[in-house]
């Protein structure tokens, strides 16, 4: 008799850990799943933050006369803006296309219009 009581016994306690057990995993995800939801919460209202600080640049156009001696290069290195352009090349080529120029020579007295940005 006393061995059915402690077979009963030990039944309900390991029902009781499995039941402790569960709910501690759940909890466990519970956490995890809350710190993600915090974390992406946190990381997504920084960057608005900061994408609200950035000052707006608009971009312009501009009609400029071409001096004896200018080049395209020199052009771009007194309008590019190195922030709105990952370098010259990038500049130069939006000018060619921009003025419908098919090479790099370009003519003293003659109009072109070139990009440039400001707030």
């Amino acid at each position: 008799m006393s061995s059915t009581k402690y077979g009963d016994r030990a039944l309900i306690n390991r029902q009781k850990r499995k039941k402790q057990l569960r709910r501690k995993i759940i909890a466990l995800i519970l956490s995890v799943v809350m710190v993600a939801i915090i974390s992406i919460l946190f990381i997504s209202f920084s960057t608005q933050a900061k994408d609200m600080e950035q000052q707006q640049y608009y971009k312009y156009y501009k009609s400029i006369e071409i001096a004896k001696g200018d080049t395209l290069w020199s052009i771009a290195r007194n309008n590019m803006d190195s922030t709105h352009y990952s370098n010259t090349f990038e500049y130069i080529a939006e000018v060619r296309k921009m003025n419908s120029l098919t090479s790099d020579t370009i003519i003293a007295g003659k109009y072109i219009i070139v990009p440039y940005y400001s707030n």
